[in-house]
Protein backbone atom coordinates (compact mmCIF):
# COMPACT_ATOMS: atom_id res chain seq x y z
CA UNK A 1 0.00 0.00 0.00
CA UNK A 2 1.36 3.40 -1.03
CA UNK A 3 0.73 6.10 1.57
CA UNK A 4 1.06 9.87 1.48
CA UNK A 5 -0.86 13.07 2.02
CA UNK A 6 -1.78 13.60 -1.64
CA UNK A 7 -1.33 11.82 -4.96
CA UNK A 8 -1.05 13.21 -8.48
CA UNK A 9 -2.16 10.45 -10.83
CA UNK A 10 -1.82 10.19 -14.60
CA UNK A 11 -2.23 7.38 -17.13
CA UNK A 12 0.48 6.01 -19.39
CA UNK A 13 -2.17 5.88 -22.15
CA UNK A 14 -2.73 9.65 -21.94
CA UNK A 15 -0.32 11.95 -23.82
CA UNK A 16 -1.50 15.03 -21.94
CA UNK A 17 -1.13 13.34 -18.55
CA UNK A 18 2.38 12.16 -19.39
CA UNK A 19 3.27 15.63 -20.68
CA UNK A 20 2.08 17.20 -17.40
CA UNK A 21 3.95 14.54 -15.40
CA UNK A 22 7.16 15.34 -17.26
CA UNK A 23 6.77 19.04 -16.45
CA UNK A 24 6.09 18.27 -12.77
CA UNK A 25 9.28 16.22 -12.59
CA UNK A 26 11.24 19.12 -14.08
CA UNK A 27 9.51 21.76 -11.98
CA UNK A 28 9.69 20.08 -8.59
CA UNK A 29 12.17 17.95 -6.67
CA UNK A 30 10.37 14.62 -6.82
CA UNK A 31 12.53 11.58 -5.98
CA UNK A 32 11.96 8.09 -7.32
CA UNK A 33 10.69 5.60 -4.74
CA UNK A 34 11.85 2.00 -4.69
CA UNK A 35 8.24 0.91 -4.95
CA UNK A 36 6.46 0.92 -8.32
CA UNK A 37 2.85 0.63 -9.46
CA UNK A 38 1.68 -1.41 -12.46
CA UNK A 39 5.23 -1.48 -13.83
CA UNK A 40 5.68 2.30 -13.57
CA UNK A 41 7.96 4.29 -11.27
CA UNK A 42 6.43 6.20 -8.35
CA UNK A 43 7.89 9.55 -7.25
CA UNK A 44 7.51 11.37 -3.94
CA UNK A 45 8.02 14.89 -2.59
CA UNK A 46 7.05 15.95 0.94
CA UNK A 47 4.25 13.41 1.18
CA UNK A 48 2.96 14.01 -2.36
CA UNK A 49 3.09 10.93 -4.59
CA UNK A 50 3.36 11.13 -8.38
CA UNK A 51 1.81 7.93 -9.71
CA UNK A 52 1.39 6.59 -13.25
CA UNK A 53 -1.22 3.89 -13.84
CA UNK A 54 -1.78 1.52 -16.75
CA UNK A 55 -5.46 2.21 -17.41
CA UNK A 56 -7.27 5.43 -18.29
CA UNK A 57 -7.76 7.64 -15.23
CA UNK A 58 -11.54 7.70 -15.65
CA UNK A 59 -11.58 3.93 -15.10
CA UNK A 60 -9.20 3.89 -12.10
CA UNK A 61 -11.76 2.24 -9.83
CA UNK A 62 -9.07 0.19 -8.06
CA UNK A 63 -7.00 3.15 -6.90
CA UNK A 64 -7.99 2.78 -3.25
CA UNK A 65 -6.74 -0.83 -3.31
CA UNK A 66 -3.12 0.33 -3.44
CA UNK A 67 -3.18 4.04 -2.58
CA UNK A 68 -3.98 5.62 0.78
CA UNK A 69 -3.90 9.44 0.63
CA UNK A 70 -6.06 12.37 1.69
CA UNK A 71 -6.76 13.44 -1.87
CA UNK A 72 -6.10 12.57 -5.52
CA UNK A 73 -5.43 15.06 -8.31
CA UNK A 74 -5.83 13.43 -11.72
CA UNK A 75 -3.71 15.10 -14.43
CA UNK A 76 -5.51 14.31 -17.66
CA UNK A 77 -6.40 15.22 -21.22
CA UNK A 78 -9.71 16.81 -22.09
CA UNK A 79 -11.36 15.85 -25.36
CA UNK A 80 -14.11 17.86 -27.07
CA UNK A 81 -15.61 17.73 -30.54
CA UNK A 82 -15.32 21.52 -30.71
CA UNK A 83 -11.52 21.21 -30.46
CA UNK A 84 -11.41 24.43 -28.41
CA UNK A 85 -8.09 24.69 -26.51
CA UNK A 86 -8.80 24.60 -22.79
CA UNK A 87 -7.53 24.45 -19.23
CA UNK A 88 -10.24 22.86 -17.09
CA UNK A 89 -10.85 21.35 -13.65
CA UNK A 90 -13.72 19.52 -11.99
CA UNK A 91 -14.83 16.91 -9.46
CA UNK A 92 -15.57 13.42 -10.87
CA UNK A 93 -18.92 11.67 -10.57
CA UNK A 94 -22.11 10.61 -12.36
CA UNK A 95 -25.52 12.11 -11.52
CA UNK A 96 -27.71 9.74 -13.53
CA UNK A 97 -28.07 6.05 -14.36
CA UNK A 98 -25.54 6.51 -17.15
CA UNK A 99 -21.88 5.81 -16.40
CA UNK A 100 -20.51 5.71 -19.94
CA UNK A 101 -17.10 7.09 -18.98
CA UNK A 102 -16.20 5.30 -15.77
CA UNK A 103 -17.45 5.56 -12.23
CA UNK A 104 -20.76 4.33 -10.86
CA UNK A 105 -24.30 5.45 -11.70
CA UNK A 106 -25.69 8.11 -9.36
CA UNK A 107 -22.43 8.25 -7.39
CA UNK A 108 -19.97 11.12 -7.01
CA UNK A 109 -16.53 11.45 -5.47
CA UNK A 110 -15.82 13.57 -2.41
CA UNK A 111 -14.99 17.08 -3.64
CA UNK A 112 -11.94 19.13 -2.65
CA UNK A 113 -13.47 22.57 -3.30
CA UNK A 114 -10.73 24.83 -1.89
CA UNK A 115 -8.01 22.98 -3.79
CA UNK A 116 -10.18 22.95 -6.93
CA UNK A 117 -10.69 26.71 -6.70
CA UNK A 118 -6.97 27.24 -6.17
CA UNK A 119 -6.22 25.29 -9.35
CA UNK A 120 -8.78 27.21 -11.42
CA UNK A 121 -7.42 30.57 -10.23
CA UNK A 122 -3.85 29.45 -10.90
CA UNK A 123 -4.77 28.22 -14.39
CA UNK A 124 -6.45 31.53 -15.15
CA UNK A 125 -3.44 33.54 -13.99
CA UNK A 126 -0.81 31.33 -15.63
CA UNK A 127 -2.59 31.11 -19.00
CA UNK A 128 -2.51 34.91 -19.23
CA UNK A 129 1.18 34.97 -18.34
CA UNK A 130 1.96 32.11 -20.73
CA UNK A 131 0.30 33.56 -23.81
CA UNK A 132 -2.84 31.38 -23.70
CA UNK A 133 -5.33 34.16 -22.95
CA UNK A 134 -7.63 33.01 -25.77
CA UNK A 135 -7.93 29.48 -24.32
CA UNK A 136 -11.05 28.43 -22.43
CA UNK A 137 -10.39 28.25 -18.69
CA UNK A 138 -12.56 27.33 -15.72
CA UNK A 139 -14.72 24.69 -14.14
CA UNK A 140 -16.61 21.86 -15.71
CA UNK A 141 -19.60 20.31 -13.99
CA UNK A 142 -19.21 17.09 -12.03
CA UNK A 143 -18.96 14.27 -14.58
CA UNK A 144 -17.30 10.91 -15.49
CA UNK A 145 -15.32 8.43 -13.39
CA UNK A 146 -13.63 7.04 -11.54
CA UNK A 147 -15.68 6.59 -8.40
CA UNK A 148 -13.64 6.63 -5.20
CA UNK A 149 -15.59 5.87 -2.05
CA UNK A 150 -13.32 7.36 0.60
CA UNK A 151 -10.65 9.45 -1.15
CA UNK A 152 -11.45 13.02 -2.27
CA UNK A 153 -10.64 13.58 -5.95
CA UNK A 154 -10.45 16.18 -8.70
CA UNK A 155 -9.36 16.39 -12.34
CA UNK A 156 -7.10 19.02 -13.91
CA UNK A 157 -7.29 18.75 -17.69
CA UNK A 158 -5.49 19.98 -20.80
CA UNK A 159 -7.61 20.06 -23.93
CA UNK A 160 -8.91 19.48 -26.40
CA UNK A 161 -6.90 17.80 -29.23
CA UNK A 162 -3.56 16.08 -29.80
CA UNK A 163 -1.99 19.45 -30.58
CA UNK A 164 -2.80 20.82 -27.12
CA UNK A 165 -2.10 17.53 -25.30
CA UNK A 166 1.48 17.61 -26.60
CA UNK A 167 2.00 21.35 -26.18
CA UNK A 168 4.99 21.73 -23.85
CA UNK A 169 4.18 25.26 -22.64
CA UNK A 170 0.53 24.41 -22.01
CA UNK A 171 1.56 21.37 -19.96
CA UNK A 172 3.82 23.67 -17.93
CA UNK A 173 0.79 25.83 -17.13
CA UNK A 174 -1.12 22.81 -15.81
CA UNK A 175 1.87 21.46 -13.88
CA UNK A 176 2.49 24.84 -12.23
CA UNK A 177 -1.21 25.20 -11.32
CA UNK A 178 -1.20 21.75 -9.72
CA UNK A 179 1.99 22.62 -7.83
CA UNK A 180 0.38 25.78 -6.46
CA UNK A 181 -2.60 23.78 -5.18
CA UNK A 182 -0.63 21.16 -3.26
CA UNK A 183 -0.38 23.18 -0.05
CA UNK A 184 -3.74 24.69 0.80
CA UNK A 185 -5.92 24.42 3.88
CA UNK A 186 -9.33 22.99 3.05
CA UNK A 187 -11.26 25.78 4.71
CA UNK A 188 -13.11 28.81 3.44
CA UNK A 189 -16.42 29.74 1.78
CA UNK A 190 -17.76 26.88 -0.34
CA UNK A 191 -20.81 26.72 -2.59
CA UNK A 192 -22.60 23.89 -4.37
CA UNK A 193 -23.96 24.60 -7.85
CA UNK A 194 -27.23 23.67 -9.53
CA UNK A 195 -28.08 24.19 -13.21
CA UNK A 196 -26.25 25.78 -16.10
CA UNK A 197 -24.33 24.30 -19.04
CA UNK A 198 -21.41 21.86 -19.00
CA UNK A 199 -18.62 24.45 -18.95
CA UNK A 200 -20.27 26.26 -16.04
CA UNK A 201 -19.46 29.91 -16.86
CA UNK A 202 -21.52 31.33 -13.99
CA UNK A 203 -19.83 29.09 -11.43
CA UNK A 204 -16.37 29.73 -12.87
CA UNK A 205 -17.00 33.47 -12.46
CA UNK A 206 -17.97 32.90 -8.82
CA UNK A 207 -14.61 31.19 -8.26
CA UNK A 208 -12.55 33.74 -10.18
CA UNK A 209 -14.31 36.94 -9.10
CA UNK A 210 -16.04 36.29 -5.77
CA UNK A 211 -13.52 34.22 -3.82
CA UNK A 212 -15.92 31.29 -3.58
CA UNK A 213 -14.98 27.63 -4.01
CA UNK A 214 -17.36 25.17 -5.70
CA UNK A 215 -17.66 21.55 -4.61
CA UNK A 216 -20.09 19.93 -7.05
CA UNK A 217 -22.18 21.22 -9.94
CA UNK A 218 -25.33 19.40 -11.05
CA UNK A 219 -25.83 20.66 -14.63
CA UNK A 220 -29.04 21.56 -16.39
CA UNK A 221 -28.83 18.49 -18.65
CA UNK A 222 -28.84 16.10 -15.66
CA UNK A 223 -31.94 17.58 -14.01
CA UNK A 224 -34.56 15.59 -15.96
CA UNK A 225 -33.01 12.43 -14.49
CA UNK A 226 -31.94 13.33 -10.94
CA UNK A 227 -33.84 13.06 -7.68
CA UNK A 228 -33.48 14.76 -4.32
CA UNK A 229 -31.03 11.98 -3.39
CA UNK A 230 -28.48 13.17 -5.95
CA UNK A 231 -28.93 16.80 -4.90
CA UNK A 232 -28.13 15.76 -1.33
CA UNK A 233 -25.03 13.92 -2.55
CA UNK A 234 -23.91 17.19 -4.17
CA UNK A 235 -24.16 18.88 -0.77
CA UNK A 236 -22.76 16.10 1.40
CA UNK A 237 -19.89 14.65 -0.69
CA UNK A 238 -17.30 17.36 0.03
CA UNK A 239 -14.41 17.74 2.46
CA UNK A 240 -15.88 21.16 3.29
CA UNK A 241 -19.65 21.34 3.54
CA UNK A 242 -21.08 24.11 1.35
CA UNK A 243 -22.41 27.15 3.19
CA UNK A 244 -24.51 28.34 0.25
CA UNK A 245 -26.15 26.89 -2.85
CA UNK A 246 -25.90 28.75 -6.15
CA UNK A 247 -28.64 28.11 -8.68
CA UNK A 248 -28.45 29.09 -12.35
CA UNK A 249 -32.10 30.08 -12.10
CA UNK A 250 -33.02 30.70 -15.73
CA UNK A 251 -31.54 27.40 -16.89
CA UNK A 252 -33.92 25.23 -14.86
CA UNK A 253 -37.61 24.49 -15.20
CA UNK A 254 -40.07 25.40 -12.46
CA UNK A 255 -40.35 21.88 -11.02
CA UNK A 256 -36.55 21.52 -11.06
CA UNK A 257 -36.15 24.79 -9.18
CA UNK A 258 -38.70 23.66 -6.63
CA UNK A 259 -36.77 20.44 -6.00
CA UNK A 260 -33.59 22.45 -5.40
CA UNK A 261 -35.42 24.87 -3.08
CA UNK A 262 -36.96 22.00 -1.10
CA UNK A 263 -33.68 20.09 -0.67
CA UNK A 264 -31.72 23.21 0.29
CA UNK A 265 -34.41 24.15 2.80
CA UNK A 266 -34.30 20.66 4.33
CA UNK A 267 -30.49 20.83 4.47
CA UNK A 268 -30.52 24.30 6.03
CA UNK A 269 -28.59 25.70 3.07
CA UNK A 270 -29.18 29.30 1.90
CA UNK A 271 -29.94 29.57 -1.80
CA UNK A 272 -28.69 32.30 -4.12
CA UNK A 273 -29.80 32.88 -7.71
CA UNK A 274 -27.09 33.61 -10.27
Amino acid sequence: MLEGRLAIVCSKTDPAGLNIKDKLLKLMGFRRLGEGVQGEDVYELEGVLLVTIARETIYAEDLEDFLRVRGVIFASRHAAESGIPAFLAHTPGNWTDEALYGGRPRSVCIAMPIRLAKVVRALDKLREEGGFSDWRCGLEVTHHGPYLEHTPAMFVELGSTQREWRNEKAAEVVAQAIAEALDVLEEGPVAVGFGGPHYAPQFSRAVLNEGLAISHIVPKYAFPYVSSRELRLAIERSVVRPSVALIDWKSLKSDERQMVIRVCDEEGLPLRKI
